[in-house]
């Protein structure tokens, strides 16, 4: 890479999640809790019981003991998924689920 775009990618992309982690994670989470891995948080008030929104909901928590492997200077790092979390990608998380489960209702 040059060293302009690598100069972007640290300001920009390296202190947050990105929209192909976000549904890795959640994919991931929600893997498990298809197949039975106990949920974090608790679900008894949540209005959906899908496996995905309890996964994007204990994402917006930041629970998950999840990290996410980055190249940092040319040596790998494991970064905890909690510490890449920002205020808009939390809200933006809130407004699909919001929208999730308004759409349920109907």
């Amino acid at each position: 890479m040059s060293s302009e775009v690598t100069r972007i990618y640290e300001e920009v992309f390296s202190k947050r999640l990105t929209r192909f982690e976000i549904a890795r994670v959640v994919g991931a989470r929600a893997l498990q809790l298809s197949m039975g891995a106990p949920p974090i948080i608790d679900v008894s008030n949540l209005p959906v019981k899908d496996p995905v929104y309890i996964a994007v909901n204990e994402l917006i928590t930041g629970l998950l003991p999840m990290s996410i492997r980055r190249i940092n200077n040319g040596r790998e790092e494991l970064v905890p998924v909690g510490k890449l979390l920002t205020p808009s990608i939390r809200r933006n998380l809130e407004t699909v689920l919001e929208s999730w489960s308004i759409s349920r209702r109907v």
